[in-house]
């Protein structure tokens, strides 16, 4: 298939996705020229869309290990032999110091992350309300949480409590989905995207690539994701842990993953892309190219069981590239606390 960059640039600034025949050749691109002008592409709709401004966000890993589900990807859990933390519910104090410190360090949105297939205990959904309540209202960022595969009366109740995100993976298309995932299904995990969404709370949703999926797969995902509009895409790049079934699969290369991050920006224009686990394993010295090639967000600091880089070292990354950090939809109380965030100008299209 012959691409039409100038057409396909002119529909993705309207807010048209490419086609899914159009997915796949973008897909299916190895020339450097021809690359070149993906990225070209992606970049500048980024820019139509998003301006200067890029959403931060950080995590909590709030609860770790023994987890009953089996993801091969994932250390949590129980069926595999690894070195990931093992423990309880943090309390809402430490999630909040967790928080405080995360925004000081130019974080716009904070995700409380548990293992385990859903958070069901009273008890511990009460720790979780108190923390998102109170992160809300002291530091003035955007409340997420990742809890599982979780209902819509459990969301709707933490919704209550100030949480304004929900963020839960698809992980991978539909048709790999089983490869991966042994003790849920696909279906389960779309459902939980979609009663976050008709709650009309803001929903964070994407995958892991790298894990043994075609390309053709890849494009699926991304379908997927535009068909259940959510409104931000978590781009994860497998950093294999030892222990689980995927510990020895690595062939993914750094131009794979930027010409994913361009891939999904011109299949979702409008959507918020945020490049977040495994960024440094594979892409190394090239990840200040990851907002070239259409990505709009980044995550800071540490991910659930692996170490990131120093925040500073991405701060000055944004600065390079003539990036903003968007402010936080909330003024916190008190307002000294955002005095370390490095924020500038007004944003128009903040979460309330």
């Amino acid at each position: 298939m012959v691409l039409n960059w100038s057409d396909i640039e002119q529909r993705a600034v309207a807010g048209e996705g490419v086609t899914e025949a159009e997915a796949l050749a973008i897909a299916a691109l190895t020339e450097p020229e021809d690359l070149r002008r993906l990225h070209a592409a992606a970049g500048a709709v980024r820019v139509e869309h998003k301006g200067n401004f890029v959403n931060t966000c950080g995590i909590s890993n709030a609860k770790s290990g023994r987890c009953a589900e089996a993801c091969s990807f994932c250390s949590q859990s129980a069926h595999f032999n690894t070195d990931a933390p093992k423990y309880q519910l943090k309390s809402a104090d430490t999630m909040v110091a967790e928080a405080r410190e995360a925004v000081a360090n130019g974080v716009r949105e904070f995700s409380l992350v548990a293992s385990g297939r859903a958070m069901t205990s009273a008890a511990e959904l009460a720790v979780v309300k108190e923390a998102v309540g109170r992160i809300r209202e002291e530091t003035g960022m955007q409340t997420c949480a990742s809890l599982g595969l979780m209902g819509r009366e459990a969301l709707a109740d933490l919704q209550a409590a100030g949480l304004q995100a929900v963020h839960h993976n698809l992980e991978t298309a539909r048709s790999f989905h089983a490869n991966i995932v042994q003790t849920h299904t696909y279906d389960e995990e779309v459902e939980t995207v979609r009663a976050a969404r008709e709650l009309g709370m803001y929903t964070c949703s994407g995958g892991i690539f790298g894990m043994g999926e075609s390309w053709a797969q890849r494009v699926e995902l991304a379908l997927e994701l535009r068909n259940l509009e959510v409104d931000s895409v978590p781009l994860n790049f497998l950093n294999p842990r030892p222990g689980t079934p995927l510990a020895e699969q690595a062939d993914l290369t750094a131009a794979d993953c930027l010409k994913i991050i361009a891939l999904f920006r011109l299949v979702l224009p409008t959507r918020d892309l945020i490049v977040c686990g495994g960024r440094a394993v594979n892409l190394g010295e090239r990840q200040d190219e990851i907002f070239r090639v259409g990505a709009n967000g980044v995550m800071l600091g540490n991910y659930l069981t692996t170490a990131g880089r120093p925040a500073e070292i991405d701060l000055d990354l944004l600065q390079n590239e003539g990036l903003v950090i968007r402010p936080p939809p909330h003024k916190p109380h008190p307002p000294s606390l955002r005095a370390a965030v490095r924020v500038d100008g007004t944003d128009a299209n903040g979460v309330a």
